[in-house]
């Protein structure tokens, strides 16, 4: 059964004092700490001292839920069976006592004649020897809200038995509803700032992670806080900007800022993605800046600040733009020496470079050319000229040798003195290297179409700059472009010689076909007019006529043939039909056919043939080769004479042709096998260009080679056909 709270007998002065003394106490106790589950644990540990036999402190939370906070007994070994148990929340909210406690805030008194009467009101503890007689429900209320409900149970069936006066115990809970209360709005309170203090690191570590640069200035423009990629922009740590101004921190160039600062101030409006340079110790770099206004209330205090910067986007814009100039002017001139002057006008006066050369290879593929050497001063124009005394031979550690023989770009970011030791070639040079003063250098290779046409070089004399990756790159593009204008300028000049050449040899065909074909009708003319007056004509003037018509045909059908030959070979239908050739017999023979051709241009014939040479070629296109020969030998040099020989030599067929006539002019060998290229001199019109060159192409056609050396003894000239080996036949057995 259940009673409110029986009244209090009257207490003798002694319990009264008791009574007061144990509330100072249990007041002084509750107040020392805030902490919640302290707290909880005060309030139990006081209640079982001063009367209850097991105390068990119920909490409520916020959504109504009941959970066990605190207990304690009398007893170390029930304490020690009760935590031994475990207990979960509310294993004395069982009953409607209880509830209704809860609901009403009055304290309960509940009594049972035995264990079984108190079962439906709560779960004995287990402690050894204990049976509850009596439960004690007092609510801890803090106005309307119930804080939670402290259980007392006692060995003893009655209140009287606790001899506890309802003020002290009503005090008591009282008290320690108010130190719950305060301990859970200091719980709370924790709890909020827990949450403010989470919100204000995230905050942290999102300003400090930023790769955009955030600062918070108040109304005197005094930093309240920076994050670190802003301190790494004005080059001081972040912890120093605090309470400083921008002018403080970065000096003179502050000022525009702070003064857009103050406008938005002022305005309240923001100043958005506004553009900023900063020059300092060298360094040119650009900046987006926004500034905006801060308010706490609708009014302004202070002035937010990010800051990006936008020095890589734009030094690439403007070389974009500088490219895009660059490629307009380069392509302006067809002539390659002011394209190459033009790439260094643009590399020193864009500031890339405080001087710049350019170096070509030279026809010969080793030696180089120092087609361009320029300055952004007059003194060191001088000290380029000077250099021009040293040539970087091949092999040499010069950097541009380097970068010719690889191919590679080069970047020396810092020319120190130990560099320019390695690379000098002479005290001088290395005495010339020092006057022109280079701190950094790039090298890089003129490359078009996969061919290596020279290298670009340019130099910093500012100690303070070094190139860098990009600037490599950068040149590497500019210097492409100016290989592509370079190499088309180049095959412009080759297309224009080889349109000169074709109109010189159409004019030169069309004259030398026109000679035969005018000689040929004219004896044909003559003989057809005696004829139709029926003159007798002389056998030997008509045998006269007739051979002279017959060599204007010959004449006439090889250039016509050499023609065929050349659109042949430009068409890649030039055949061949291989059989086993006994060079030897085969040059006997051509001798014997051109004996009147030979004798007549005074040419005597010396022939080294006698050992059968066997080669796999087409017969006709090698007396075609051998004769053309022969009569470049008749026509350069009438008469001296001519050497003819065969042999094997590595493998292959060589047939040697050597005349003793002028020879070949130093430098022309590889053009003589041109199309279209004559003979200077009085030859110069007396040939179509056309012989030496089908006739190296019918050599290369069969696998094999046509080349001209100098004798190395006497003057002339000596060509040497190289051809494949056919198989040699067996030599004849005799009969017995």
């Amino acid at each position: 059964m259940s009673d409110e709270l029986p009244t209090s007998r009257p207490q003798p002065p002694a319990a009264l004092a008791r009574a007061d003394a144990f509330l100072s106490e249990a007041s002084r106790l509750l107040a020392e700490s805030l902490d919640w589950e302290q707290t909880l644990a005060t309030v139990v540990r006081l209640a079982v001292r001063e009367w209850a036999d097991v105390a068990l402190l119920d909490v409520v939370e916020d959504g109504g839920q009941v959970s066990l906070g605190a207990f304690a007994t009398r007893i170390p070994a029930w304490q020690r069976a009760l935590e031994q148990q475990q207990l979960r929340p509310g294993p004395w909210s069982r009953g409607v006592d209880w509830e209704r406690a809860l609901e009403d805030g009055g304290a309960r008194w509940v009594t049972a004649p035995d264990a079984r009467g108190l079962t439906a009101h709560a779960e004995p503890p287990g402690g050894p020897g204990f049976t509850p007689r009596a439960l004690l429900l007092l609510p801890l209320c803090k106005g309307p809200r119930r804080l939670g409900l402290l259980t007392l149970a006692f060995a003893r069936p009655s209140m009287e038995d606790a001899a506890t006066p309802r003020e002290v115990v009503e005090d008591f809970a009282h008290r320690a509803a108010l130190a719950l209360a305060n301990a859970l709005q200091y719980r709370e309170a924790q709890a909020r700032l827990r949450q403010q203090d989470a919100r204000f690191a995230s905050m942290r570590a999102f300003l400090d992670a930023a790769p955009v640069g955030m600062a918070l200035f108040d109304r005197d423009l005094r930093c309240v806080r920076a994050n670190p990629t802003m301190a790494s922009y004005n080059r001081t740590p972040a912890e120093a900007h605090t309470g400083r101004t921008l002018s403080e921190l970065v000096g003179s160039r502050a000022r525009p800022v702070e003064a857009m600062m103050r406008e938005v101030l002022h305005t309240g409006m923001p100043a958005v993605d506004q553009l900023l340079t900063d020059a300092h110790d060298g360094e040119r770099r650009s900046f987006r800046v926004t500034h905006f206004p801060v308010t706490a209330d609708g009014t302004v205090t202070g002035v937010g600040t990010t800051v990006t910067e936008v020095t890589e986007q734009k030094v690439e814009e403007e070389r974009l733009r500088f490219l895009a100039e660059a490629t307009a002017r380069l392509s302006h001139s067809l002539d390659w020496r002011t394209t190459l002057r033009t790439a260094a006008q643009l590399l020193v006066g864009g500031k890339l470079a405080d001087y710049c050369t350019v170096d070509v290879l030279a026809d010969d593929g080793q030696g180089l050319e120092r087609v361009e050497a320029l300055a952004s001063d007059a003194a060191t124009q001088r000290l380029l000229q000077e250099a021009l005394r040293f040539p970087p031979p091949p092999g040499s550690r010069s950097p541009i040798r380097h970068v010719l023989e690889t191919g590679r770009p080069l970047l020396a970011a810092h020319i120190d003195p130990a560099w320019r030791d390695a690379l000098s070639l002479s005290p001088a040079h290395r005495e010339l290297m020092e006057a022109l003063g280079g701190h950094s250098a790039m090298f890089v290779p003129l490359v078009a179409r996969g061919r290596c046409l020279g290298v670009l070089s340019v130099v910093s004399q500012d100690a303070n700059r070094r190139y860098q990756d990009r600037d490599m790159d950068f040149l590497e593009d500019l210097a492409s472009r100016t290989a592509l204008a370079v190499d088309n300028a180049w095959l412009y000049r080759e297309a224009s010689r080889a349109v000169a050449a074709r109109d010189e040899f159409v004019a030169i065909a069309t004259h030398e076909l026109r000679t035969p074909l005018s000689a040929l009708q004219l004896q044909l003319a003559s003989l057809l007019r005696a004829v139709d007056q029926g003159l007798p004509l002389e056998p030997e003037r008509l045998r006269q006529s007739l051979a002279s018509t017959q060599r204007q045909a010959e004449r006439l059908s090889h250039l016509v043939t050499h023609l065929f030959e050349v659109a042949r070979i430009s068409t890649g239908r030039l055949s061949l039909e291989r059989e086993d050739v006994d060079l030897s017999a085969l040059v006997h023979r051509l001798v014997s056919r051109l004996e009147e051709a030979l004798a007549t241009a005074g040419c005597a014939p010396v022939l080294h043939a006698n050992t059968p040479v066997v080669a796999h070629v087409d017969r006709l296109r090698v007396e075609q080769v051998l004769m053309n020969l022969l009569s470049n030998a008749m026509k350069y040099a009438p008469g001296q004479p001519v050497e003819l020989s065969v042999d094997v030599e590595d493998g292959a067929a060589l047939v040697t042709v050597r005349d003793w006539g002028a020879g070949i002019p130093t430098g022309a060998a590889p053009r003589i096998f041109e199309r279209f290229e004559r003979a200077t001199g009085e030859h110069a019109r007396a040939s179509l260009g056309l012989g030496l060159y089908i006739s190296r192409q019918i050599a290369r056609a069969h696998g094999g080679e046509l080349t001209v050396e100098t004798p190395s003894r006497g003057p002339g000239a000596r060509f040497v056909l190289r051809l494949p080996l056919g198989e040699v036949p067996p030599a004849p057995t005799s009969s017995p």
